[in-house]
Order: structure tokens, then C-alpha cells, then sequence
């Protein structure tokens, strides 16, 4: 029987939130559905207090090899700020994980959650035929959560209007470009090392099958570039589906990451907000965990990541209105354009979405 914090989900929330929960001294397991860690390159993105927060933390070495960005953005409006990183999702799960093992956490791959039940003393989780026992439960398991559905979690959701196709491919030639507007809508592509990854979305259109046939279609269509020679290593959609709990936390079940807020992954903002809920919330359970946290330390977590989350959705909103609206928004990317101009403006911006080094708040 295991005695701790079980964390389901060993993407990178979840792998961080273990290496918080070993440093401080906790027993802690990680689970996880798939056989094998993901190889996908998914969300690259780093952003300026990510990076701060990841090189006090030893991940030197993951830094050294993320690719800087030139500057950010918002809504595809450059903005005057250094210190973005890119570096492929499958390979920051890989330092975390490494450094997970290196501090004694358990993982176990290829374990599908089934069940979920609380009583005075833990949480006990089922996975088919097993189960294990633990103090407090953790879902980092994604924007489909099975922990958020089986602990019963109330959540608002507005249903999706927009959606974008992406894929990583092979022995393509293309111009990279940076969320570039064409009158029938938007294309983005960055090659690193031989591999492309193409992300298009067509105004007004939704629906279109994860399928490389299909992305090609419409990149032609948006672009006039022909891509299907490309060969496809993994292709996508994502779209625009809004979903937020009305609490981070149930009695002993907490949520971080993607399962506790789902939003377009624009600017890297569902990767770069969940690594932060993972450092706010060790600390908190640790201390917890440990017996010496003075009373309502661990609902705190909700009380400030809440907000945080709340106000990424206001921010990502306004990007993807700006970004993927049609041509009617045009003059209101003008005027913005002129806006990011000043300074001060573009400071604000920049705190806002994480492109500063952390002062202890986040934009709320």
C-alpha cells in the first residue's frame, strides 16, 4: 500500500509536480496510461519565468539546447521581449523525467485510472484489477481528465468555434513564418533539425480530420503551397474549447494543468500555466503532507491559481479573436499594432502572458 501523494499523469505538470513533491521530502508515484513517453513535439514554448523556474531548478542542460526565440508575441503582433525558448515537449518531459528517477519517484507506465474513492485517511485509485492507496491524489492527466471526471469536479465549458490543424513533417521546403495572415486565414511554420511543424487554420471552418491529407488541403488552400510530399511524423487538431473547474481541489483530489483549465494553447500559455500550478501546489502539499502547514495553506493553491487561470483565458481569448478572426478584424490589428508600439504597453502585455522574469505574482 502507498502512502503519499499519487500524481496521475506523467506529462510535464505531472513530472514537475513530483520533482517539487521529492525535493521537499514526499513519497510520491506517478502514473500513467501509456506504455511508452510520448514522442510527439506538442507544446514548445517556453516562456521567460518558465525558464527562471526551470534553471533554479537544475534544468540547465534542457535550456542549453531549447532554440531562442527572436521575441514574443501576442496575437501574432511581435513584441519586444527576449528570453522565449523553444524546445520539443518530449524532450522536457525527459529531463523531468530523468530527474524524477534520480530522486527516487515511482513510475508506473501502461495503467489506466478506472476508479477513485476517499475516506478519512487517503484516496484510494483503481486501475483495473490494482489499486493503490495514498494521502492526497493529484490529476495532471490532461484537458480530458479522468480524475476530473471520476472525483466529480464541477466545471464551466463553452463549446469550441475555432480550430486549427498542426503536424510535424519531413523533407519539407517551406519559408518558416510566424502566425502569418492570408485572406483565407492563418498558416505557421518552423523547421528545426529536418522536421517542419506546419499549423493552418482556415476562417469559418471547422470539423476537418486529424489526417495529413487534410491539412495539406487546407494549407494549399490558405497558402497556395503544395505539402503533400511531406512525410507526416505525427499530425493533430486542437481547437478553441473552454473549460474551467469551479475548484481546484476536492477534499484529498487536486488538479493541475490542462485537467483543471482548458484553453487554445496559444502562445504556449497551457504548458508554461500548468509548470506554475505544479510549483505552487508542491510546496503547499509538501508542507501538508508533512503535518507543519497552518490552516488553509493547501485550499490557497486554489485561491491563487484560480485567478491565474481565469485571467490566461481572458488574454488567450483576445489573442485568438485578433489572431484568427477574418478580415473584419483587421483595422483592430492595426490599432493594437500601434498600441504594442509604446513601451509601456508592450510591458504590461508582456507581464501579462509570462514574458518576464517572475516578481512572485502573476498578472491576475
Amino acid at each position: 500500500m502507498f502512502r503519499g501523494v499519487l500524481v496521475i499523469g506523467a506529462g510535464p505538470v505531472g513530472l514537475l509536480l513530483a520533482t517539487e513533491l521529492r525535493r521537499a521530502g514526499v513519497s510520491v508515484a506517478v502514473v500513467d496510461r501509456l506504455a511508452e513517453p510520448m514522442a510527439e513535439s506538442r507544446a514548445t514554448q517556453l516562456d521567460p519565468r518558465t525558464v527562471e523556474l526551470l534553471r533554479e531548478r537544475g534544468f540547465g542542460e534542457l535550456l542549453a539546447e531549447a532554440v531562442p526565440e527572436r521575441g514574443g508575441h501576442f496575437a501574432g503582433l511581435p513584441l519586444a521581449v527576449t528570453g522565449y525558448r523553444k524546445v520539443p515537449q518530449y524532450r522536457t518531459e525527459a529531463a523531468l523525467a530523468e530527474r524524477a528517477a534520480e530522486l527516487g519517484v515511482s513510475l508506473l507506465r501502461g495503467q489506466e485510472l478506472t476508479g477513485l474513492a476517499e475516506d478519512a485517511d487517503g484516496v484510494v485509485a483503481r486501475f483495473g484489477t490494482s489499486e493503490m492507496r495514498a494521502e492526497y491524489l493529484v490529476g495532471c492527466d490532461g484537458q480530458d481528465s479522468t480524475v476530473r471526471r471520476l472525483a466529480g469536479f464541477e466545471v464551466s465549458e463553452t463549446p469550441p468555434t475555432r480550430e486549427i490543424l498542426r503536424a510535424d513533417v519531413l523533407g519539407l521546403r517551406v519559408p518558416d513564418r510566424r502566425f502569418e495572415r492570408h485572406p483565407r486565414g492563418v498558416a505557421v511554420a518552423a523547421t528545426r533539425e529536418g522536421k517542419t511543424r506546419l499549423m493552418v487554420h482556415e476562417f469559418g471552418l471547422r470539423g476537418a480530420a486529424p489526417e495529413f491529407r487534410e491539412l495539406a488541403e487546407s494549407w494549399f488552400r490558405v497558402t497556395g503551397e503544395d505539402v503533400s510530399g511531406g512525410d507526416p511524423a505525427w499530425v493533430d487538431a486542437f481547437d478553441n474549447t473552454r473549460v474551467l473547474v469551479s475548484r481546484y481541489r476536492r477534499g484529498r483530489v487536486l488538479l493541475a494543468g490542462d485537467a483543471a483549465h482548458r484553453h487554445l494553447p496559444i502562445g504556449g500559455r497551457s504548458l508554461n500555466t500548468g509548470l506554475r500550478d505544479a510549483v505552487d501546489l508542491g510546496a503547499k502539499l509538501a508542507a501538508t503532507v508533512h503535518g507543519g502547514a497552518p490552516p488553509g495553506l493547501l485550499d490557497s493553491y486554489h485561491a491563487e491559481r484560480h485567478p491565474v487561470a481565469v485571467r490566461t483565458m481572458e488574454l488567450v481569448t483576445a489573442q485568438e479573436t485578433l489572431l484568427f478572426g477574418g478580415p473584419e478584424v483587421e483595422p483592430v490589428r492595426a490599432v493594437f499594432a500601434e498600441l504594442l508600439a509604446l513601451p509601456a504597453v508592450a510591458a504590461h502585455l508582456a507581464g501579462a502572458v509570462g514574458g518576464s522574469p517572475s516578481t512572485g505574482e502573476e498578472a491576475a
